[in-house]
């Protein structure tokens, strides 16, 4: 469960990543919102150090410690390269609004799960 968490976090990462790169490159390309705006550049910065939390609380709780939250962060990586084949998504751009939001509370849930073991 808390490996799936990773790879769900990896993922809206790598979909931020994406979109950041596509409307960098292209003029014209963007949100008409500011506010999506600033979440869309602030969500892959704010994806990685909600990872690296998530990873301690991982490998402060379950019975290997630093070899679950290095496996964390694997699925993490994981994640993040899986998003590249769905690239053509229509929803990339609400995904990459929605990354930093998202990954705090993911933070949050796999916080309570270490809590209960």
């Amino acid at each position: 469960m808390v490996y799936l968490i990773a790879v769900l976090m990896g993922y809206f990462v790598g979909t931020n990543a994406i979109v950041e790169r596509q409307v960098k490159a292209s003029a014209g390309c963007g949100y008409y919102n500011s506010t999506l705006g600033t979440l869309s550049a602030l969500g892959g910065f704010g994806g990685w150090f909600c990872a690296i939390p998530a990873a301690y609380f991982v490998g402060s709780a379950w019975g290997n410690g630093v070899v679950d939250g290095v496996l964390f962060i694997l699925a993490v990586l994981g994640g993040a390269f899986a998003s590249g084949f769905l690239r053509r998504n229509p929803l990339n751009y609400l995904l990459s609004a929605l990354t930093l939001p998202a990954n705090v509370a993911l933070v949050f849930v796999v916080y309570t799960l270490s809590k209960r073991w």
